[in-house]
């Protein structure tokens, strides 16, 4: 009998619960946003023909590496890089360098890539980060498993 007991006040909890989630729900005033009246107004006149402005001279992006001694390198010699834009291939990483010196004097971390014409290139760090992607394993095709060779019968 008892357990009838807290069933009966159970539901009637749940349902005292749920008409007073109802009540606050539908009670809120809905705000509406104010009708503006629209009034027919006169077109304003062309505006004479200006030049165009000229474009703003886009400012290189600044390297995040240089002048860092502590930088953590995101490829590792061996990796295989295609430029992300045309997907060309662009070298494999041989050596990083932490401190590196480059034509305008300042110093920071480096890759060093040697391009598919054999010849090697230096690259700021977070540069070619930013522009580089390491060639997926998935675009080699893989030769065939060799067939199992026949098992001998005794």
């Amino acid at each position: 009998m008892a357990t009838l007991h807290f069933k009966v006040l159970g539901g009637t909890m749940l349902g005292l619960l749920v008409a007073a989630t109802a009540v606050t729900v539908l009670s809120v005033p809905r705000k509406t946003p104010p009708v503006v009246e629209s009034r027919p107004t006169e077109p304003a006149p062309p505006a004479p023909a200006a030049a165009p402005a000229p474009a703003p001279a886009t400012a290189p992006i600044a390297s995040r590496s240089r002048g860092e001694s502590e930088w953590a390198f995101f490829f590792r010699p061996g990796d295989t890089l295609t430029w992300m834009r045309e997907g060309a291939p662009m070298g494999v990483v041989i050596r990083l360098e932490r401190g590196h010196r480059f034509d305008d004097g300042s110093t920071g971390p480096a890759y060093v890539v040697r391009t598919p014409d054999r010849g090697e290139v230096v690259f700021d760090a977070d540069e070619l980060e930013r522009r580089a992607r390491i060639e997926s394993v998935r675009d080699f095709r893989l030769p065939p498993p060799r067939a199992a060779e026949t098992a001998s019968t005794r």
